[in-house]
């Protein structure tokens, strides 16, 4: 009983800690949505919040992931701005994401206790709780929280091990359906499927693994299929081939990228895992819970040293692999040898805390300025390169762009038309000066700094003159003529 007292009081401190560690930027004057608003999250709730409205996407914008995320965020928030107003709506997403988050966290010290030793469980949490990257993007509708949701509730399926496995026997085809709906979110999630795949062939019959294969094809089909047949070829080409062909950007040196992964902010959870690896390969200790998580972290890695672009807040899916890992170096080195590595991560974990705090405070609130604005009760056409500066001011991106949606991705499509391709991102650009299609038409464009490395002020000076408004950099429409 006591064992047990203790366990459970060790979970929820660190469930506790991990929600307080997400929430409390949202406690100042402006809530949830007075912290800062990333790129990423205001495309994926504006696309989420036309979805509503029969806006698909591929066919009416661009859009570069599955919709499984699309899908989530309409279901769970989204649908409440008929009441809560866009931005309400924008900041319940918000508060979701820490929920989800925590869950995260959990689902993290279960699945490690499942290696026989309970502490070592609430360590790989605390690793997951409060490492700085995901904590950011748990405070918002990023594909991050919801797919490290399903992957993890992927492998915890899968976490019985050895006798128990082959007496209780898998529940094939619950792994099978998480599995689907993770490539639904990202097709990065193929790489779990191959480690769920790797794990129950060392206990599953043939026909098992088939039946994995086809339930897995069936659900991640049942929920793309319905928006993909709407536009084939735009579907093909913007979730498939733009990752193939986009130039690179964001952190661009692979040594960089390494230094990101291997911070000394969080540098005892990568260390931790490389050696859990080394150990587990050496011992051939490949039961079915190693060999899915060593198999996504190694996988993980790879392509994010693969990938043209990259930047440092994907680690915010590596840590739901490489957490796993590293608590696992617990049940694979002697009580002895535990103590030390128990010291080095929890001097770790605090340096992770400090880190993330200090990153949690509010370095640009100029996402509030459109929110605080008479333009915000305005009814003229008012686009802005980061969508989520509309939501905040309770406004969706005006549908007479189109809507423009996800305005990088959309330009660069256009810059590689016709097979070119560029060595940054900045140069295909450059190379494509011409506005979007509607920007033209729109009364008002807040361009800030996104808006200065996508567009050409020349182009756009064509139809409209920079001025200044209550804070903003506006600029205002002053012809109706189509740029050439």
């Amino acid at each position: 009983m006591t064992g047990t007292w203790s366990s459970r009081a060790r979970l929820i401190a660190i469930a506790l800690g991990a929600f307080v560690l997400r929430v409390f930027p949202f406690f100042g004057p402006d809530g949830a949505n007075g912290y800062r608003v990333d790129y990423d999250e205001g495309v994926y709730f504006s696309a989420a919040s036309y979805l509503l409205e029969g806006v698909l996407p591929w066919r009416d914008y661009v859009f570069v992931h599955p919709p499984g995320l699309l899908l989530f965020v309409a279901a769970t928030s989204a649908w409440t701005h008929s009441f809560l107003g866009v931005a309400g709506a924008f900041a319940l997403a918000r508060w979701l994401a820490a929920i989800i988050g925590v869950i995260n966290t959990v689902l993290v010290v279960r699945i490690v206790s499942r290696w026989g030793v309970p502490w070592a469980g609430c360590v790989a949490g605390a690793f997951y709780a409060t490492y700085s990257e995901v904590v950011q993007v748990e405070r918002g509708a990023f594909l991050e929280p919801l797919l490290n949701l399903v992957c993890l509730a992927l492998v915890l399926s899968l976490a019985p091990q050895g006798e128990r496995v082959r007496e209780r026997g898998t529940p094939i085809a619950l792994t099978a359906v998480l599995s689907g709906l993770a490539i639904a979110i990202k097709l990065w999630a193929v790489i779990w499927v191959v480690g769920a795949l790797w794990a129950l062939q060392s206990f599953a019959a043939r026909r098992e693994l088939l039946r994995f294969i086809l339930i897995t094809a069936a659900t991640s089909a049942i929920l793309i299929l319905p928006f993909a047949l709407q536009a084939p070829g735009p579907f093909l080409t913007q979730v498939g081939l733009f990752h193939t062909w986009r130039p690179p950007d964001g952190t661009i040196s692979r040594l960089d990228r390494l230094t990101q992964i291997t911070s000394v902010r969080h540098l005892a959870s990568p260390l931790m895992a490389s050696l859990a690896v080394a150990l587990i390969t050496w011992r051939r200790k490949w039961d079915p819970l190693a060999r899915v998580t060593v198999t996504a972290w190694v996988l993980t890695l790879v392509a994010f040293f693969a990938s043209a672009a990259w930047w440092n807040q994907y680690n915010a899916h590596l840590i739901a692999s490489e957490a796993l890992v590293a608590g696992s170096l617990f049940a694979l080195v002697g009580p002895r040898l535990r103590w030390a590595v128990l010291a080095a991560a929890l001097v770790s974990i605090v340096m992770s805390v400090s880190h993330t705090i200090r990153r949690s405070q509010p370095t640009n609130d100029g996402h509030l300025a459109l929110a605080h604005s008479t333009l915000r009760d305005s009814k003229d056409c008012i686009f802005t390169f980061e969508p989520g500066w509309s939501l905040v001011a309770s406004r969706l991106p005006p549908r007479e762009t189109g809507p423009l949606i996800d305005s990088y991705a959309q330009q660069l499509l256009a810059s590689l038309e016709g097979g070119r391709r560029f060595a940054t991102s900045a140069e295909a650009f450059t190379a494509n000066p011409t506005i979007p299609a509607g920007l033209a038409s729109c009364r008002y464009v807040i361009a800030g700094e996104r808006g200065g490395r996508q567009l050409s002020f020349e182009q756009l000076g064509l139809t409209h003159q920079r001025t200044e408004r209550e804070g903003l950099d506006l600029w205002q429409r002053v012809t109706l003529a189509s740029p050439p």
